[in-house]
């Protein structure tokens, strides 16, 4: 651990977070279309990205933003990465 640089843990944390995000909008995709809303509005319920079918909420809202979020941290310590290595 002496040997890992601030940087390499800020991006694990990061990374870490951002793929929890995508585990927490999964199972809020997963748990609102397994509850039957009831002929209710999608937006009066859950607004945001998705939409309503057969009686079931399918919204994508929270997935997204994690997926984004994943991306960038990527991106980004992809870009350090490149940008500082030893030559």
């Amino acid at each position: 651990m002496r040997e890992t640089t601030l940087a390499t843990v800020a991006f694990a944390i990061a990374l870490g977070w951002s793929l929890y995000q995508v585990a927490s909008g999964m199972a809020s995709l997963i748990v609102l279309a397994l509850q039957d809303s009831g002929g209710a509005d999608f937006e009066i319920q859950r607004p945001g990205i998705g939409w309503t079918w057969g009686g079931h909420i399918f919204n994508f809202q929270g997935l997204l933003q994690g997926l984004i979020e994943l991306v960038v941290v990527l991106a980004v310590a992809l870009l350090i990465r490149r940008r500082f290595r030893p030559r």
